[in-house]
């Protein structure tokens, strides 16, 4: 059986890989979008538990896809974790006002992810709260 389904925001090739290569190994079922139009729909289709969402995208980017989804009632709960490489001050803030659950800075530590991604999943937090 496989586990939670986690939607993955990204337009990066290479860290769509090694996002979709740590988390089928760790047993969720990953559905993958690159832009951030492609990711609206597919939340509505695979109502996934949890979205990682990379900010900086061409387009649609991570704060206008946060803030679209927080607009809607059935999304105002759904963890939304910000996967970027804006580490500048007050970015982490920005994105946390935008909407966005929580905040991993690029490069991603693989296990804070994992700690992080299985915190939202029990549902123990809801805001900046994973315990960082």
């Amino acid at each position: 059986m496989s586990g939670p389904t986690i939607l993955v925001v990204e337009d990066n090739p290479d860290n769509m890989y090694v996002l979709d290569h740590l988390l089928t190994r760790k047993g969720y079922t990953v559905r993958q979008a690159v832009r951030g139009d492609e990711a609206l729909a597919l939340v509505e289709q695979v109502r996934p538990a949890l979205v990682l969402l990379d900010m900086q995208m061409p387009g649609l980017d991570g704060y206008g896809v946060v803030r679209e989804l927080r607009r809607r009632p059935e999304w105002a709960s759904l963890p939304i974790i910000a996967v970027t490489a804006s580490s500048m001050p007050g970015d982490r803030e920005q994105t946390l006002a935008a909407g966005c659950t929580d905040y991993l800075a690029k490069p991603i530590s693989p296990r804070e992810l994992l700690q992080m991604i299985e915190h939202y999943l029990r549902g123990a937090g809801h805001g900046n709260d994973s315990g960082r």
